[in-house]
């Protein structure tokens, strides 16, 4: 299947109109049940809207007959010259963990929570990440997205630290790693290895890869405290 396939269950529907509209779906929900929807009920509300809107991929991927050329906690990841990005499918079932969640909570990711997470990717480091569609494995859910190629080296801790701490996002500890919190837009990110953020040519970095959450609620005012001790 050529990239102009894939892209064909998605073609003119925005990362983020697909998000906008699963969590209207998820706080209809919530507001009936007096209070947010849990991971097992996100799933099946994505599931649902897939299949209204029609983002389940027929047959097999072109990509899937070839070795991934990178594999990843979250996906296998397949570089595609003629277009300069990578094609990245997460592993059946698994759609990245949260950076936040409560002790009664489920510590992974939903699909709604993975999309949202790449599209305030976009919104806050410029990145161009697109939804591709669904792919079924035996009832297994994995997610596709392209993300434009980014030239460079793995940015040092120190470069990472003053990246983040001087455009004004808060450093904190959460479940024995670094998080950041931008107190603005209310959001957390965390997973930035040196691995997850490039050295450009230019001098400036680039985020690939990061675990991105908005918070409300008491995880919010956990991370506000966090943040000022």
């Amino acid at each position: 299947m050529s990239p102009d396939e894939l892209s064909r269950p998605t073609a003119g529907i925005p990362l983020q109109a697909h998000v906008e509209e699963l969590r209207r779906r998820c706080e209809a929900i919530a507001r009936v049940q007096g209070g947010s929807t849990h991971y097992l009920e996100e799933i099946r509300i994505f599931r649902e809207y897939a299949l209204e809107r029609g983002l389940f991929l027929q047959g097999a991927l072109e990509a899937l007959n070839r070795s991934p050329d990178d594999e990843g906690n979250e996906h296998q990841v397949w570089f595609q010259e003629e277009t300069n990005t990578y094609l990245k499918i997460t592993w059946p079932d698994f759609f990245g963990m949260l950076v936040m969640y409560r002790v009664d909570e489920e510590d992974r990711a939903s699909p709604i929570a993975y999309l949202e997470r790449w599209q305030l990717h976009n919104e806050l480091f410029g990145d161009s990440v697109e939804f591709l569609g669904v792919l079924e494995e035996h009832g297994r859910l994995r997610m596709i997205i392209q993300q434009k190629a980014i030239e460079g080296v793995p940015a040092t801790l120190h470069q990472i630290n003053d990246f983040f701490t001087h455009s004004g996002w808060k450093r904190f500890f959460t479940h024995d790693e670094v998080a950041y919190f931008a107190p603005d837009q209310k959001v957390v990110i965390s997973d930035t290895h040196r691995g997850n953020i490039i050295l450009m040519d230019d001098g400036l970095l680039a985020p690939i890869d990061l675990r991105v959450q908005p918070l409300s609620g008491a995880l919010l005012d956990y991370v506000v405290k966090a943040c000022r001790n």
